[in-house]
């Protein structure tokens, strides 16, 4: 059971089971020719069907039946390019924690680079972290139980966004949000495996900083498990991604509720990160960094395109 519930967490499922029937296509009608995009090549004997009348029957009819459900329900195909991000940023990393198991000098060179960022922080007189712990700890110590809610919301909260982007933005808008989101990970691993950074929660006990969050069963089972890469501080994707959603959400949403609260997201996972003794300052700095770069730089994944292709022929699948 545990298995099935690492894999499979209900709220991100039940999002976007909504996003797929809030997004379904209600009347259908497919082109004729296979999608240039996407091409699926039907061998010639497959390409037209008789009909109990002797016509050629041809568009919807002529189509693999998974080709005919995603023209129906176009969100699965975006929910596959979600699960696809997301699990071969965290296999890489449960792969690289388990590499690094038991090797003591990278973990010793990670406290090293931990201590480094404490130095330059307190050069520039931004080394905040301690302080702000103990004042939340003990003169706010009713805010933990909610910080935790917000950390731990980091995932789910993206996927709400990015269900919301694939609904209400333009095509080319929430193509370059999805693309972003790839390519944040690709550059954030490079970083934690060229670079890898202990967070303030691991340092040794003179430091200070009080691990509030993984000292329980709270948060979620795609958060919390044992193939965790501990020693990634650096760059903090909480609060890249945060300031990513409300980056996006006040640029670019029709609704101006939310681009008046998208802001204070960003504000909320900076006291979180800080608070909890999960990040450095700079970890944020940097994490802001890197989604900026991969939002500049998204186009990079289209190189991807002809291996997308490839395994829609395969399937016998092609993009709505």
């Amino acid at each position: 059971m545990g298995l099935f519930k690492n894999i499979l967490e209900p709220a991100i499922a039940a999002i976007f089971t909504a996003g797929a029937l809030v997004n379904r296509r209600r009347h259908i009608r497919l082109p004729d020719t296979p999608s240039v995009e996407s091409p699926l090549l039907p061998d010639p004997d497959d390409a037209k069907s008789i009909d109990e009348d002797g016509d050629v029957a041809t568009g919807e009819n002529s189509r693999t039946i998974q080709s005919r459900v995603l023209a129906r329900f176009p969100f699965l195909i975006e929910i596959w390019y979600w699960l696809l991000i997301y699990w071969i940023y965290q296999g890489l990393r449960a792969i690289s924690a388990r590499a690094i198991s038991g090797h003591d000098a990278i973990f010793d060179r990670a406290e090293k680079h931990a201590r480094q960022i404490l130095a330059v922080e307190h050069f520039l007189h931004i080394d905040v972290e301690l302080t702000v712990q103990q004042f939340v700890l003990t003169k706010t110590a009713w805010l933990v139980p909610f910080l935790a809610r917000v950390y731990y919301s980091h995932i789910i909260l993206g996927v709400v966004f990015y269900v919301y982007c694939y609904t209400f933005l333009k095509r080319d808008k929430y193509l370059n949000i999805r693309r972003t989101l790839a390519f944040e990970n690709v550059i954030a691993f490079a970083i934690i495996t060229l670079w890898r950074c202990t967070p303030p929660r691991l340092m040794p006990e003179e430091f200070g900083f009080i691990d509030v969050l993984h000292s329980n069963n709270g948060g979620s089972a795609w958060t919390q498990n044992k193939f965790q890469l501990t020693i990634a501080a650096m760059p903090s994707l909480h609060f890249g991604n945060s300031m990513f959603i409300a980056m996006c959400l006040v640029k670019f949403s029709p609704h101006w509720y939310l681009r008046f609260v998208a802001p204070l997201w960003p504000v909320l996972m900076a006291l979180t990160i800080v608070a909890t003794a999960n990040h450095f300052v700079l970890d944020a700095v940097v994490g802001a960094c890197v989604v900026l770069t991969a939002y500049r730089f998204n186009y990079v994944m289209l190189g991807l395109l002809p291996i997308e292709r490839a395994l829609f022929r395969v399937v016998r699948l092609e993009r709505p």
